[in-house]
Order: structure tokens, then sequence, then C-alpha cells
């Protein structure tokens, strides 16, 4: 019975001893992975993969993302691209965990092997222990990558819970609106075009400013049409947005009241 190495302590230690015979490799190459082996192998195991908290905050920052509402939908957008990748990482894990068993039947049946010469016996006994040692090496690296992937998607649902209590109580928006991105998106849109509206104080451009009531004027009037979305709205709005839905109304809108 051969025994067979199990999951590596020292990734960067032990796969280093497995091609320390490479001739990819110069002596003073093995003598500074030598030295170095329990940094690197830091270096392997900490380096943070994917986003900071910070960085997940800047994907939906106001600059990008002006409402509870459309951070939230950018948010889950995220958190189902790094679900979905897990849920995969899980799946290639299982199968390299099979191929390991593949490789130590392979050893078991090459040792058993009476045709094959030694010499060739060798050589296919360093290939398979060489595939192990590697595959062994890479289990380690998808559990760290998984580490990171369930890292990534508790910031996410941080993200979304914040989000969710500021549009359920502070919004009071009901279910059907929070999940649905095209109510998401046209709020956005609303929001910046009664913002860019402001720009009819400063601009002399007849066709920025003609591009600026058209768009204000479209968003509304398609606003207007979710009745209790507007309505949940106006709380929200700042003194100048206020201001440029004031304009539009009293200007194509004469029925509206703020």
């Amino acid at each position: 019975m051969v025994t067979i190495m199990k999951t590596p302590g020292n990734a960067v230690g032990d796969i280093v001893e497995a091609v320390r015979g490479a001739s990819v490799f110069s002596s003073t190459d093995i003598a500074f992975l030598d030295e170095h082996r329990d940094h690197l192998t830091a270096v392997l195991e900490r380096t943070h993969i994917w986003r900071t908290d910070t960085q997940k905050r800047s994907i939906v920052s106001d600059g990008y993302h002006p409402t509870p509402h459309s951070k939230f939908h950018q948010a889950i957008l995220e958190q189902k691209v790094q679900f979905e990748q897990a849920l995969y990482l899980a799946k290639d894990f299982e199968v390299k965990k099979l191929e390991i068993e593949g490789l130590e039947c392979d050893l078991e049946d090459l040792e058993e092997n009476k045709e094959l010469g030694e010499k060739r016996k060798g050589i296919k006994r360093r290939q398979i222990l060489l595939d192990l040692q590697f595959k062994q090496f890479e289990l380690k690296q998808a559990k760290i990558a998984m580490h990171y992937r369930m890292d990534e998607l508790r910031g996410w649902q941080k993200i979304e819970e914040e989000l969710l209590e500021v549009m359920r109580d502070g919004e009071g928006l009901p279910e059907e609106v929070i999940w649905d991105k095209d109510k998401g998106e046209l709020v956005a849109f609303f929001l910046q075009t009664l913002t860019n509206l402001q720009g009819l104080k400063t601009s002399s451009d007849g066709a920025e400013r003609n591009n600026l009531v058209t768009l204000a004027r479209f968003t509304y009037g398609e606003i207007r049409r979710h009745g209790d979305l507007l309505k949940a709205l106006l709380a929200t709005l700042n003194p100048e947005q206020r201001d440029s839905l004031t304009f539009i109304q009293n200007t194509f809108f004469k029925d509206a009241v703020v």
C-alpha cells in the first residue's frame, strides 16, 4: 500500500519540495524559496482576493448609484456573481478530490503491475506523485478562494440588509418595488435629472438647457404614473431637487401637486 501525502500544511514548502529537481529552477531559486517559504505561504494564504468592504461600498457610492434602491440592485448583482462562483468552486473542489482518488488508484495499480519495467514504472510513479502533489496544492488554494468568496457574500449581505432597512422603514417602499429593478432605475434617473436641472441657473447653452428640461420632464412624467412611489420619494428630496420638481410641475404639469 502506497502512502499518499495528505493536504499540505505548508503550501509553498511542500510544492517546492515536489519540484525541487525541476531544471527550470536554479539552485539560487530553490534557496530563495526555501529561505522565504513561510512568508510566501502567508502571501498565498492571506492576500485578500476580490474586494474589501471599502471597495464594495465604493461600487454603490452616490456617484454611481444615487438611491438606496439602485445601490441595492447593484449589490445583489455583485452578490449573485460571487454566489454562483462559490457554487462552481464547490463543485470543482469535489471533482478535484475525485481526481486525487483516481490518481491514488493509478498509483496502487502501478505498484501491482508486473508487466512494466522498473525504469518505466519509476517514471510513471514520479508523474503520478507530482500530479497528486499539485492537486493537493490546488485543493488548498480552492479553500483559500472559498474563504474570500464567502467573505464577499457576507459583505454584500451586510450592505443589502442596511439598504433594505432604509427602503422598508425609512422610505416605506413595498417589497414589489424594492425588487423591481426597472422602478429603481427610474427613481435614480428621476433624482439625477432633478439635480442636473439646477444647471439651468448657470447655463447659457440653449441645447444644454433644452436637454436638461426634456430629461427632467420625461422622468417626472414616467414616475408620476407610479403614485405610491412618487409619494414616497417626495419626502426624500433635497431642497434643490424639490425646487426643480416645482419648476417642472408649474411649467408642464399644472394639475400636479408637490
